[in-house]
């Protein structure tokens, strides 16, 4: 056997457990989601419960490895050579694939990235190997399937999803506790029968034992489908039984218990039935080898064809059940993608949006709103009004950290509604997704529940659309990314891989640095909700000095960076700027309501200074990301530099400027106003002389000592630094008011 070979192997397994860790994060979404959410309980509590269930369903998996082994093509029409770069070419893609979208936080189906990676890779060597024949190679039902199930899943699962919320919420409304004591042991029991049905069905019907028996006989399983109304009205009457007397006897919180039991029946099937979408590749190229090596010629026909049935190395899968376990711990990606699943069912309109407005998701709000007119015409008003008041709102905890996004109600429903489809799709052999399933639930339960109100509802509409646009993405970026690799692989042989494996390596490096530089940004959009009302002033004051040293440290580099020229450093003071800029606009814009409501035992003046400073530190900034813009694109564009009287004139500007500034940062950080009145001195002198040197520079111009470029941004840099003087005088004006008031 060639070492070639030996290395493929290692790294389709290198980038399989890459893929098992980008997997994990994406689809830990489908089952955390509803119990974090709501706070359940404690995080830990339920990673607990998610990772028992993982271990579970990863350990006894190994029925769908078929899928990646001859599920989308017919590997006896392939070489063992040519099958082995296949799956290389589909781990790469893969890997790329998950990791992007784990980075931006959205959520997408594993299974149509694998199918459709698949058929890519091998549409490709098909291509390769005889182009007149592609299609004896390929098994495109399954993909087609696929891309059918998208649709079904959308329209189906959020239909379902805002039905039964909207009924739930109707029957329950907000204030749950007193009817739940009457009908909450029927609720859960009606759940946890679904939530059952679903672990049943969809989580342990394929597992087998370590004998390589079904863990479920499958006589009884037959039997249960065919007596299926009798079989459910027991389990319902067995579960309802159990909840009445746990909430009665212990007075326990049987919402809470139907949640963790959703979550655990959800990760069990998550994991096995989706093992193969992320080692399914490698198990496949590991029968092939081994295979090959016991005697078979590389060249010669793979033999993987449904002849040769997939025994999967329980030791593989336990390890990757561990990975897993692992990465549901550890992943950050998979903190940010469940953030976006929970923010975009988040009861509300308070707060930061994730997702902007798109011309789309405007439309769509304007007609669910016309619709929403048209409806109502057809109830009496004092129906209406009785119906209205099953979704008012109750209060919230003060402290966002024991806050829940949404109720126990919600979480129940979601994965009740989520467990039933899916059932219900797996007996009848429809292809449905299980990401798609659970999440367009969540967000149909979110619209029935109001979360989405008249101040959000554009932003989350944004926020699904570009979900679902991702998913469609899905599948056609994984066929063409992996047909890209396959070709090359093909094309390049051994010389091809070492730089796809390099390339690949690049982009997740890149990508982590993204992904981390993203979660600073968010982290400081959220900083907000850790304000409170005992340390809400030390906070304020802290976020107006912090930034008010980083405009200090940007405006001392600046001029001396131009004057010798450095491209490089005035593109990152630049850069610097217009975030430290977008930073204070977006605090302006989004924290200021928040922290005001906070601000209730201060008094009316307190908050009328605080926003006056934000605002005069936010028309600070600008100016300074219009100073450093307009000196790099001077220098970028290889203008001619200042005279020697014009350096003279700023170099005397800048000094000033420089101590006046760090006056007023060191006075802010401190909280000693001592030498407050001297900033007033201070301002004026440097106003006469930011006049002074204006009239210097008119007068160049006047006897045309001065270039017209040169002059113009000598004369734009005078006015920012002028409106500077300004602006930083008001904002330690009202940051003194604001501390003493």
């Amino acid at each position: 056997m060639d070492t070639i070979y030996w290395i493929i192997l290692l790294a389709i397994l290198c980038l399989s457990i890459f893929d098992l860790i980008n997997g994990v994060s994406n689809d830990a979404v489908n089952f955390l989601t509803s119990a974090i959410g709501s706070k359940a309980a404690p995080v830990r509590v339920i990673l607990t419960v998610a990772s028992i269930g993982v271990l579970v369903g990863a350990i006894f998996s190994g029925g769908m490895m078929e899928v990646a082994r001859n599920g989308i093509f017919h590997p006896q029409y392939f070489t063992f050579h040519e099958v082995m770069l296949l799956f290389l070419g589909v781990m790469l893609c893969e890997v790329i694939l998950l990791d992007t979208f784990n980075t931006f936080g959205l959520p997408t189906s594993t299974t149509v990235s694998l199918v459709f990676g698949i058929l890519g890779s091998a549409t490709a060597t098909a291509f390769y190997k005889n182009p007149q024949e592609i299609s004896t190679f390929l098994n495109t039902d399954q993909a087609l399937g696929i891309v059918s199930g998208i649709l079904l899943s959308v329209v189906i699962a959020f239909s379902v999803g805002t039905i039964v919320m909207w009924f739930s919420r109707l029957m329950f409304s907000f204030r749950y506790q007193r009817p739940f004591k009457m009908y909450g042991a029927v609720w859960c029991g009606l759940a946890m029968t679904a939530i059952c049905y679903f672990a049943m069905f969809k989580g342990l019907q394929s597992i087998k034992n370590f004998d390589g028996e079904y863990v479920i006989d499958p006589m009884l399983m037959k039997w249960i489908d065919t007596n299926l109304g009798v079989s459910l009205l027991v389990a319902f009457a067995f579960w309802t039984v159990l909840m009445g007397l746990i909430q009665h006897l212990f007075m326990a919180n049987v919402l809470k218990i139907t949640v963790l039991a959703g979550t655990f029946s959800l990760a069990l099937a998550f994991a096995g039935n989706d093992l193969v979408n992320f080692i399914g590749v490698f198990m496949g190229a590991h029968d092939a080898f081994w295979f090959v090596h016991d005697g078979w010629d590389p060249a010669s026909m793979a033999c993987l064809g449904k002849g040769h049935p997939c025994d999967p190395n329980r030791m593989y899968l336990m390890i990757a059940g561990f990975v897993m376990v692992g990465a549901l711990w550890f992943s950050r990606k998979a903190k940010t993608v469940i953030a976006t699943g929970v923010e975009l069912s988040r009861q509300g309109d308070g707060g930061i949006e994730r997702f902007g407005s798109i011309p789309p998701a405007r439309a769509v709000v304007r007609g669910a709103l016309a619709m929403g007119d048209v409806c109502k015409k057809f109830f009496p008003a004092r129906m209406l009004v009785r119906m209205n008041r099953r979704w008012d709102p109750v209060p919230v905890a003060s402290n966002p950290k024991d806050r829940p996004s949404f109720d126990l109600i919600r979480a129940s429903v979601n994965l009740t509604v989520a467990s039933l489809l899916i059932s219900c799709a797996t007996s009848m052999q429809l292809p449905l997704s299980t990401t798609y399933v659970t999440f367009m639930v969540a967000m149909g339960s979110s619209l029935a529940d109001k979360a989405w109100g008249r101040e959000s509802a554009v932003y989350r509409v944004t926020g699904v659309l570009t979900v679902i646009s991702g998913w469609f993405m899905t599948g056609f970026a994984a066929f063409l990314l992996a047909a890209v690799m396959a070709t090359v692989l093909h094309y390049g042989q051994e010389w091809a891989i070492f730089p796809l494996l390099a390339l690949v390596a690049f982009i997740l490096v890149r990508s982590s640095i993204y992904h981390s530089r993203r979660e600073a940004k968010i982290s400081r959009k959220t900083a907000v909700e850790q304000v409170t009302e005992e340390n809400i002033v030390s906070v304020c004051s802290k976020q107006v000095s912090d930034s008010v040293a980083e405009f200090a440290e940007i405006f001392d580099k600046a001029f001396p960076s131009f004057a010798g020229g450095d491209r490089r450093e005035l593109k990152d003071l630049s850069l610097r700027a217009d975030s430290l800029s977008a930073r204070n606009t977006e605090q302006h814009k989004y924290d200021v309501l928040p922290i005001l409501y906070k601000m209730q035992s201060q008094s009316l003046d307190s908050g009328y200074h605080y926003v006056q400073a934000l605002d005069h530190l936010n028309e600070a900034t600008t100016s300074l990301s219009q100073y450093t813009l307009s000196m790099f694109n001077y220098v970028d564009n290889n203008h001619t530099p200042f005279s020697v009287e014009q350096n003279d004139d700023m170099k005397e500007v800048y000094g000033k400027m420089k101590r006046y500034i760090d006056e007023i940062s060191c006075m802010l950080s401190s909280g000693n106003y001592a030498n407050y009145d001297y900033t007033i001195v201070e301002q004026e002198e440097l106003l006469q002389v930011l006049a002074r040197a204006t009239k210097r520079q008119i007068k160049r111009a006047q006897r045309n000592q001065s270039r017209t470029r040169s002059s113009i941004l000598y004369l734009g840099l005078l006015n920012e630094m002028r409106f500077m003087v300004v602006q930083l005088r008001a904002l330690v004006s009202d940051e003194k008011n604001f501390l003493t008031l």
